[in-house]
């Protein structure tokens, strides 16, 4: 894994030892978690969940999501 690959997964919480499967598991928890309608238009929240929107589309581009 690249450096961008190891960053992605240490922001999504995830290992190396990742699966696709798990990654995308992962995206759907983390996607609703932070969700601004879940959190009341919680600018935190929302920036977080471009964090993980970033992450998940450098794995998925890799062929690991």
């Amino acid at each position: 894994l690249g450096r961008l690959q190891r960053l992605a997964l240490e922001a999504m919480g995830l290992d190396e030892a990742a699966t696709p499967d798990m990654v995308r598991a992962r995206y759907a928890e983390l996607v609703k978690r932070y969700h601004p309608d879940s959190n009341g238009g919680d600018r935190a929240a929302e920036a977080q969940l471009q964090k993980v929107l970033r992450a998940y589309q450098t794995l998925k581009s890799a062929k690991l999501a």
